[in-house]
């Protein structure tokens, strides 16, 4: 994995990890990236990427993918927390 905002968000996409963690987990993660990008827009702007990010993604863009990424967590963990019962 490399800190290139663009080709980490890609490696975390890749279908062979879909199936590694709990909803819960992957909630939580995708929580963490939401608040981190979040930080990094309002500490360097929402418009403002990444230096080393040669397609100029705005932290705009990253924030609402992660947003995304987020939404999409949350189903996964209803539909579990609906269709089972959650193990303590």
């Amino acid at each position: 994995m490399t800190n290139h905002p663009q080709e980490r968000k890609e490696a975390m996409s890749n279908p062979k990890y879909e199936a590694i963690g709990s909803p819960t987990t992957k909630l939580i993660e995708e929580c963490s990236e939401l608040i981190h990008i979040l930080c990094k827009a309002e500490r360097f702007g929402w418009d403002n990427y990444h230096p080393d990010d040669e397609t100029h993604t705005t932290n705009r863009f990253l924030v609402l993918s992660e947003i995304k990424d987020v939404e999409k967590r949350i189903k996964e963990l209803k539909k579990q927390i609906f269709s089972t019962e959650v193990k303590r």
